[in-house]
């Protein structure tokens, strides 16, 4: 950038990490001047490419790659000068700038000197006091997202929100719906991405947040559950995303009244991790999707809630109504197809490993093979909410005899995944040419229904061959199973 001849700062984000010793690939520079002119500039000098994001307000973006390393350079025009653009931020810790002669540049990188950095609003105190403070009280009002931004950079760097900012996120918590889903869902997922996900959850609710951007679990707040239940529903859910996140990182991150033993049984598989780090949708991974649909999985319990003749309290079919609500939550926000998918199965099949058998029975593998059949692309991250579920649901209450129990029905259905995997993947012992030329059969829907049996039979181990297969197919006609 000092290639340029234009007044440029180093602005924000890349600044506050800098002082923290954090990393950031992502930097946004304010010139005195036209943004998109620097910015085409700037992308021939360092062979990357730049387009206009905001045109109104000369927003422009430049992406390149230096030293192998993917950054990302948002260039904005301070044409009223760096004052009054540094006022115009949402945070004292984001509110700094950086003249960019005022950069050195060597082999060990960019160095600067802190006292040069233009700091009006005393964000490096606030920074080092640990102190998250808005730059005036407009700043929700003149974009309620960052309510949402509050609450995500607040458990990023672990600050605490000052009282007077505080009061004004709870009084303009209502204004959030106003931003545009689509940013509302990506501060929101963000949240979830970060560690000790129960405090960071019952923060946002704490400040009037959650149930500005998900309305429809306001309800579960005061829907009591069943004597075995530790906490109400919201709180369990809460508490399901804490626990979730414990067991995919195979550590106690997120603390509470649980027994010592919880995480010695645990059947998970480091190769787990890798699986949950995966980027699955909307740019987050399959971890950050799993805790949100921990967050949602009992979202239609109050909806479903009855009080039976015999005094039990019952919540029937909210596995599906709740798949249902989710849908309609994610749609509203936003979330792709596939993100929605992934929630939806989640919450209506999450009951299902504990269901898979009876007390005190291990699982068949029929059943164990219907599960992932039915389950297909979310069958792992179903077991893994089922445990989280588990843990929340007894809390302080949950004996090492039912947690084992538990542990061994799961690692049961788990062991069986390779298998499963292995078997699906494998040529068709039997093709439907194959059954009508040897059988003398005629085409028709049968046939599928012939080629579909028969690879059931192979995996309950009833053949391994194609003359075995031809003769069940054979014996079950004869026997009338079947009409030709």
């Amino acid at each position: 950038m000092n290639q340029i001849p234009v007044k440029s700062y180093l602005v924000g984000g890349v600044l506050r990490d800098s002082i923290l010793g954090a990393s950031n690939p992502d930097i946004d520079i304010a010139v005195v001047g036209s943004a998109l002119a620097v910015a085409k500039k700037a992308a021939t000098i360092m062979n990357g490419k730049c387009f206009q994001l905001d045109k109104s307000r000369d927003i422009s973006r430049v992406i390149a790659s230096v030293s192998g390393i993917d950054i990302q350079i948002d260039i904005a025009s301070a044409k009223n000068g760096i004052s009054p653009d540094i006022s115009k931020r949402d945070f004292t810790i984001n509110a700094l700038a950086l003249d960019i002669n005022d950069i050195e540049f060597n082999s060990g990188g960019p160095q600067y000197e802190i006292s040069k950095i233009i700091d009006e609003h005393r964000g490096i105190k606030d920074l080092f006091d640990s102190v998250l403070r808005m730059t005036t009280n407009q700043v929700f009002k003149e974009d309620p997202l960052r309510i949402l931004r509050a609450a995500r950079i607040a458990a990023q760097y672990h600050l605490r929100i000052d009282e007077v900012t505080e009061a004004q996120i709870r009084t303009s918590s209502p204004l959030i719906l106003k931003a545009s889903p689509e940013r509302i869902r990506d501060e929101f997922m963000k949240i979830l991405s970060i560690k000790k996900s129960t405090q960071n959850i019952t923060r946002m609710d704490d400040l009037g947040i959650l149930t500005n951007v998900v309305p429809e679990l306001e309800a579960s707040r005061k829907t009591s559950q069943t004597p075995h239940h530790h906490w109400n529903v919201l709180e369990h859910m809460v508490q399901t995303a804490g626990q979730a996140e414990n067991i995919v990182n195979g550590e106690e991150i997120n603390v509470g009244p649980y027994p010592k033993f919880v995480q010695s049984f645990i059947p998970a598989d480091y190769l787990h991790r890798d699986y949950f780090d995966q980027s699955f949708s909307d740019g987050h991974n399959r971890s950050t999707f799993l805790k949100l649909s921990c967050l949602l999985h009992d979202i239609a319990k109050p909806n479903t809630k009855t009080i039976e003749p015999d005094g039990k309290t019952r919540f029937l079919k909210h596995d599906k109504l709740g798949a249902e609500m989710a849908y309609t939550i994610l749609k509203r926000l936003k979330f792709s197809n596939a993100g929605i998918e992934l929630v939806k199965s989640q919450i209506e099949n999450h009951l299902r490993p504990s269901q898979i058998s009876n007390l005190g029975q291990e699982p068949t593998a029929k059943a164990i093979r219907k599960y992932y059949k039915d389950t297909d692309g979310a069958s792992l991250d179903i077991l893994y909410l089922n445990m989280a579920d588990y843990i929340a649901t007894k809390g302080p209450n949950l004996t090492k005899k039912e947690w084992i129990d538990h542990c061994s029905k799961i690692g049961i259905i788990l062991e069986s995944e390779s298998s499963y995997k292995k078997a699906v993947n494998q040529d068709k012992l039997l093709s439907g040419r194959d059954i009508m030329v040897r059988l003398s059969l005629k085409s028709g829907p049968l046939i599928g229904t012939l080629i579909k049996e028969i690879e059931e039979a192979r995996m309950e181990g009833l053949v391994s061959n194609k003359d075995e297969a031809l003769e069940l197919i054979r014996h079950r006609i004869n026997s009338g199973e079947y009409i030709a």
